[in-house]
């Protein structure tokens, strides 16, 4: 998941993807010379401040040429990228922009529901997500800008490159220039020296995941101070105001995520038995808020099943540890809930080494690695999932909201969805915004 957040989701079924072949060639294309000028610039600064850089290579999977992995950037611990201009290319449509003419905004938005049971910062009630969108004519004026952007990311993970991507593509629609890229590790001083990075760029955008909320005002403030437009993932600044300190917020439905791994948990352990819940331990918002609406649920709806225990970790390196520990102690259990996806799959190789194919696992947020055993029928039975992709696309969409003075929602939220084998290749695509994996693809072939 995106381990940190203050509230979560966005939106989804904004995709329209390229199937003609000239255009996914081009896309190609500017994906690739995108990645030179990346590592050119990178180069550029590491010459030039004598620092050292860890590299952490991209997660290759047999025979996945995704969009993802072609636009995938470095996600380096207190380095920020500047990045330069790769000549004048007409953008291309992109998955959630419409014909020309049209405006900007979500393809096949979902409909609000009947009761959005996320809530902003200051306790109201969060717009759900299908009002975030550009007129024709306002799309032209932020065209006519040539803004420039920054963008840090919160970790090395699928989920957070798909809201990289998302915010790519809309700004590429938008005729705005990204010239910085970082990625703070869910450290705040990390995420300190980025924002100083980033200023030094004179962007007219940064978007982020705010980290320690109750001393991260100072990082910002010397931003919005400048006249940056600020947009967060979830999080929010302790005493900052929509429409002041920062244009807007988008998050996703947490509590929905809770409620959707406890009815999936119920359905594959048959309404009853013992397990496990493997959950975060340390004060964050978005984590805690989902693994108490999992807790609520069973507990409210679900008499005939027990939590045996809740196993809490501060690293998602101990959940393995901890789930051995626990599943020794509580033979009997059926099932595990864990927090996030990365945890789960320190859960899941602790299960295997077990011999406990039994056990069936549910957790948050998609990758790879879980999609890959619950298309091998194997332990992973049910994955909550938001839109991460449209997160992104939702931040550009905000600034540029800032940068002509239009009003914004200050919070804005959108739908969680519940995946299971069945769904799995469509859930792949809505949620990250890319195809699933070949291997995935694969094995639900078999």
């Amino acid at each position: 998941m995106k381990p940190g957040m203050s509230v979560g989701v966005i939106c989804m079924a904004q995709c329209t993807y390229i199937t003609d072949p000239k255009e996914e060639e081009q896309m190609k294309k500017r994906n690739m010379m995108a990645m030179l000028l990346v590592l050119a610039m990178e180069a550029s600064l590491l010459a030039g401040c004598g620092g050292k850089k860890e590299e952490t290579a991209p997660k290759e999977t047999a025979g996945n040429e995704t969009r993802a992995e072609e636009t995938k950037a470095e996600e380096t611990k207190g380095e920020t990228e500047e990045t330069g201009d790769a000549g004048e290319t007409a953008p291309a449509e992109t998955p959630a922009e419409g014909a020309a003419g049209e405006g900007l905004t979500f393809k096949d938005p979902i409909p609000v529901p009947d009761e959005i049971t996320t809530y902003g910062p200051d306790g109201n009630t969060a717009a759900w997500y299908t009002e975030l969108a550009l007129t024709p004519e306002e799309l032209t004026q932020v065209r006519s800008m040539d803004l420039k952007a920054c963008f840090e990311l919160i970790n090395a993970s699928e989920w957070d490159n798909a809201n990289l991507i998302g915010f790519q593509d809309a700004c590429e629609a938008m005729n705005i220039e990204i010239v910085g890229q970082g990625c703070c590790d869910l450290d705040p001083i990390t995420q300190k020296t980025n924002m100083e990075s980033f200023a030094a760029l004179n962007p007219d955008i940064v978007s982020c995941q705010p980290q320690d909320l109750d001393v991260c005002a100072p990082t910002f403030d010397p931003l919005w101070q400048n006249g940056v437009k600020l947009t967060f993932m979830s999080n929010v600044p302790t005493g900052y105001t929509a429409g002041k300190e920062y244009v807007g917020a988008i998050t996703d439905s947490i509590i929905d995520m809770g409620i959707d791994s406890a009815e999936m948990m119920a359905d594959a352990i048959g309404g009853e038995g013992e397990i496990l819940a493997i959950t975060v331990a340390d004060v964050n918002y978005v984590c805690n808020t989902r693994d108490q609406a999992f807790l609520d649920t069973i507990a409210e709806k679900y008499p005939d099943i027990d939590v045996v225990e809740v196993g809490g970790f501060s690293s998602a390196s101990e959940a393995g540890q901890i789930t051995s520990a626990l599943v020794t102690k509580h033979p009997n259990v059926k099932g595990i809930f864990v927090s996030y996806s990365a945890p789960c799959i320190d859960v899941l190789q602790t299960v295997k080494s077990l011999a406990r194919t039994d056990i069936k696992i549910v957790t948050m947020d998609l990758d790879s690695t879980c999609a890959l055993d619950m298309a091998q029928g194997g332990n992973i039975v049910g994955i909550a999932c938001d839109m991460p992709y449209a997160m992104g696309y939702g931040r550009a969409l905000m600034a540029a909201y800032g940068c002509i003075g239009k009003e914004c929602p200050g919070y804005v939220t959108s739908p969680s969805f519940k995946v299971t084998r069945d769904n799995l290749l469509e859930g792949y695509q809505t949620s990250l915004g890319i195809e699933a994996p070949a291997e995935v693809q694969e094995a639900l072939a078999e």
